[in-house]
């Protein structure tokens, strides 16, 4: 066996620092690329017009594509669910209070 492999950290500690900032920056543009996918996936789901006409494509289609439809209803109604929360999340904040102070 060979007992000299050497781990992904103790790999990442013995390159050399310029090696080390493109690693970084490579993940960080990997991540943020990620994000804004899922940002935008979001955001069309919060869209009025899309929405409803995503939904009954998906109430269409999912009886042709069999587990993948399935799949794609969940996923259809959990970001239904998240733009709901959200939305109402948006509607407390929005509202406005009133906060009596009084002197004791």
């Amino acid at each position: 066996m060979n007992t000299n492999q050497k781990s992904f950290i103790e790999e990442l500690r013995s390159l050399s620092d310029p090696v080390k900032h493109k690693i970084f920056f490579g993940a960080a543009a990997a991540s943020m690329v990620v994000i804004i996918y899922f940002w935008l996936a979001y955001f069309n789901t919060i869209v009025p017009g899309s929405a409803s006409d995503a939904a009954t494509q998906t109430a269409q289609g999912s009886a042709d594509r069999g587990v993948l439809g399935l799949f794609a209803d969940a996923a259809s109604s959990f970001w239904q669910a998240m733009g709901s929360s959200v939305q109402g999340i948006a509607r407390e904040m929005k509202n406005p209070r009133q906060y009596n102070i009084s002197r004791k």
